[in-house]
């Protein structure tokens, strides 16, 4: 690769470094095109879509480095509160799994006791998957449309739970979705 690699700082909008990565032009340029973090893969020296925990304010092009800032990742309320915004603004609903799917991996790292999803990570796999075509086939069973959004939301949140475990991406699965339009 021959463009210049500059170090890529994201901070938080107090100044506390978030993660430390490298970019080039083009990278940082893409950044700022798509409301995405772009970096230079060291290993492979390819430039890749990068993730981000919580939403970037703005982009800064120092001297001798780049800067993204992002907001601070909140609190569990606030993640259920803005996906309930999300849902009752009719917002998109692949960003509505997706930041569902963010607080499972935030479960599955951190292991919060008391809480339903550290439970079924601690039971492993095999609970999990067992929990899921439950869920499936409670939805199946749903005799009425509460019923069904009801057991519809289950089977995705356990889905999600499944997809973590095996450490797949939403996006994965749009992928997949894509392909068979």
């Amino acid at each position: 690769m021959n463009a210049e690699i500059k170090p890529y700082i994201i901070t938080s909008a107090t100044g506390k470094v978030v993660k430390l990565l490298q970019t080039n032009e083009k990278g940082y340029k893409k950044s700022i095109e798509n409301n995405q973090l772009w970096a230079v893969n060291p290993e492979t020296e390819r430039l890749l879509p990068e993730e981000c925990e919580g939403k970037i304010k703005s982009f800064a092009e120092k001297e001798d480095w780049y800067q993204a800032i992002i907001e601070e990742p909140k609190s569990a309320t606030e993640d259920k509160t803005e996906i309930k915004e999300m849902a009752e603004s009719s917002s998109c609903g692949s960003e509505i799994i997706e930041r569902l799917y963010k607080i499972i991996e935030q479960r599955k790292k951190e292991l919060p006791e008391g809480s339903y999803t550290t439970h079924l990570f601690n039971s492993g796999i095999s609970k999990i998957k067992k929990k899921t075509g439950e869920e499936a086939v409670e939805l199946l069973l749903a005799e009425n449309k509460s019923e069904t959004i009801y057991e519809a939301a289950d089977l995705i949140y356990h889905m999600l739970v499944l997809l973590a475990a095996e450490n797949i991406k939403p996006e994965d699965i749009f992928l997949e979705l894509s392909n068979r339009e």
